[in-house]
């Protein structure tokens, strides 16, 4: 795991300035401590910059990389899981390889089978390439994003990195707000690529290659695996296939030349990854948990206790306090760089921070619910016909107006408000929605609200167009995996992790068992009431009945008592005084209504004030200061 960056001068072909450059790819140091490399091309204007957390071939695996001879350069942030089957095909064709990594087999297959190799690579990765023979740079993420790869163009000059802090270290990148963005994330709680808060700052789409040369830059949909459903196969097949591949998944990415560890909770998508990782190893493994105080109901301490007794592992756990989270939050989302307001983001970082003392690899459980149909939205899409049945009188004079007449149970309001939607398209979006056009247009000021209109964002619209034949299950699925899951969940998993120096895994993401996942008939994620039925089927071979037939409780915080009790005045001095960005963009006569309104207990409004707060803690961090040190070189 690392970091990369790279400066291309594609119009004027300017030598890149050296000093300065290195500075910017030092700003990753945390990604990558253990080695640093740099590539500098004057003649073309390119210069590109590694820093190395070394994980596989410790010895060889220096970045940047080259053919032999020198025409092809790479920097790669990833693993590439099926790299000893690509190398032996490429030995068979007549390339040679000085070293064992999975690096130098990113740089054959492009020579071999051009930017069309990448689909053919199982991990995650971001990676940049530079074509020295045709003076092309080739920028590339993984089909669902794992790996985050952001760059800067202003029509001469292509900036890239693993980060935005090394995008923003060049003099020429202003920090200035993209308003279109901020609308998104009030709605989201997060940015969808391809943008990011940063107005001109851009996030490379999963799945997706930027490829520059002198006559500018275009986009390529690399990886377009559009699911094709089984029809023909039987239940128990498909649960022997599924359980074969999930146990393959997580071997293959146990592959390390350092110690692996893996994240633990109470449900049963991490507790199958350390499971299966007990029964590779065949000894106790490391597991890491965290908490919160005793007294929060839906902590998962305890659970978690009681699957490492069950696999016998090496149990680390570390527990949060209100204080402690107020304290630390801003330094999360330093780490983050964007605005994500998901309440979990802290303790994955403290969690993360706990492992790396330990490991320098974790896998994690996260990416099993987007596919499987694990969330409470995914079970009203399968059963949400039923309720449109209904005559709209009874729906939109009776049930409407109860709902949202009731205290609090935001969720069930945007559940009713979705479910009333035809299209499927607005219907995902609607159940998406935290801030309402509603709500919105009482928060924004000066006319604000009247620049966006309240429609579904582009990438929403790209990813749906994709499946746009398929159920609305499945294209709910398939969204789920491409849009929330890669601009939120890995975009914190991956920032909170490499913020310590430690590489966390998503088996559940292999490119293998994700193909298979999203061929399965959504009839068979839910079955009656059970949600990820296929899924807790297939791994009931390992897991005990109680773990998978226990109620879903997730990664959640206390974050609605604390804002209603301890962290009450932490809110309103962060978000009502005079100099606040929120002063700057809203209106605090809302907010106050906002603040007011949960802490009675009226309305639940935990989530769109964590985004506000989120907000307001990023434009201090990025915006208004400078927490770290900006080039001031031309």
């Amino acid at each position: 795991m690392c970091g990369i960056n790279g400066v291309y001068n594609y119009r004027d072909l300017k030598p890149v300035q050296k000093s300065l450059f290195m500075r910017m790819r030092d700003t990753l140091a945390h990604r990558g401590p253990d080695d640093r490399g740099l590539y500098v091309y004057d003649k073309a204007g390119i210069a590109l910059g590694h820093r190395r957390l070394s994980i596989i071939d410790l010895e060889t695996g220096h970045q940047p990389m080259s053919n032999e001879d020198g025409t092809i350069w790479l920097v790669f942030n990833g693993e590439i899981y099926n790299f000893l089957d690509l190398r032996r095909e490429l030995l068979s064709l007549g390339h040679l390889f000085k070293t064992n990594s999975d690096t130098e087999t990113i740089i054959h297959s492009y020579e071999e089978w051009g930017v069309n190799s990448f689909s053919r690579f199982n991990g995650m990765y971001a990676f940049a390439l530079w074509d020295e023979r045709n003076h092309t740079l080739t920028l590339a993420r993984d089909p669902f994003g794992i790996k985050p790869l952001y760059y800067w163009d202003n029509g001469h000059s292509l900036i890239f990195g693993s980060e935005i802090k090394s995008i923003l270290y060049h003099p020429k990148v202003k920090r200035e707000v993209d308003l279109k963005a901020l609308d998104e994330f009030l709605t989201l709680t997060f940015v969808p690529s391809p943008r990011t808060a940063f107005s001109g700052i851009n996030k490379l789409l999963p799945g997706h290659a930027l490829i520059c040369n002198r006559h500018g830059n275009s986009l390529r949909y690399f990886y377009r695996k559009i699911p094709e459903l089984l029809s023909n196969c039987s239940e128990n097949d498909i649960v022997e296939e599924l359980r074969e591949k999930i146990f393959t998944a997580i071997n293959r990415q146990m592959v390390a030349d350092v110690p692996v560890g893996a994240m633990l909770s109470g449900g049963v998508d991490s507790y199958t990854v350390a499971e299966i990782m007990t029964r590779i190893t065949g000894g106790p493994i490391q597991t890491f948990t965290v908490g919160f105080s005793e007294n929060f109901a839906d902590n998962e301490l305890n659970a978690a206790r009681a699957t490492s007794s069950r696999i016998g592992s090496q149990h680390h756990e570390i527990v949060i306090s209100a204080d402690e989270y107020a304290e630390l939050l801003p330094q999360s989302i330093l780490y983050l760089e964007e605005p994500i307001a998901t309440a979990s983001t802290l303790a994955f970082y403290k969690v993360s921070q706990l492992a790396s003392k330990q490991v320098k690899v974790v896998l994690t459980g996260q990416g099993a619910d987007e596919p499987f149909a694990g969330y409470q939205r995914h079970f009203g899409e399968r059963y949400g016909s039923l309720y449109r049945a209904l005559p709209s009188l009874l729906r939109d004079r009776m049930i409407v107006p109860l709902v949202e007449h009731l205290p609090r149970n935001e969720r069930l309001k945007r559940a009713v408000r979705s479910l009333n939607v035809n299209d499927p398209l607005k219907r995902m979006f609607q159940v998406y929605t935290i801030f309402d056009s509603s709500l919105k247009k009482r928060l924004y000021r000066d006319g604000l609200f009247q620049k966006f209109e309240n429609q579904p964002c582009d990438t929403l619209q790209l990813w749906q167009a994709d499946v746009s034949g398929l159920d609305g299950l499945s294209q709910m699925l398939y969204v789920d995996s491409r849009l929330s899951l890669a601009d939120n969940l890995l975009i914190y998993g991956d920032k909170s992790s490499m913020a310590v120096s430690l590489e966390a895994r998503v088996p559940f993401l292999d490119l293998e068992l994700m193909e298979f996942v999203e061929s399965i008939p959504s009839n068979l994620k839910i079955k009656g009431r059970t949600q990820k039925y296929i899924f807790k089927k297939a791994v009931s071979k390992w897991i005990p009945n109680e773990v998978i037939s226990r109620k879903k409780i997730g990664f959640t915080t206390p974050v609605d008592g604390w804002f209603r009790k301890e962290l009450r005045q932490f809110i309103e001095d962060s978000l009502l005084y005079p100099g606040s960005a929120c002063n700057i963009f809203f209106e605090p006569k809302t907010i106050r209504s906002m603040i007011d309104n949960h802490q009675s207990g009226r309305q639940d409004y935990k989530r769109a004030l964590f985004c506000l707060l989120t907000f307001e803690i990023w434009y201090d961090q990025f915006i208004k200061f400078n927490n770290w040190r900006i080039g001031s070189e031309s």
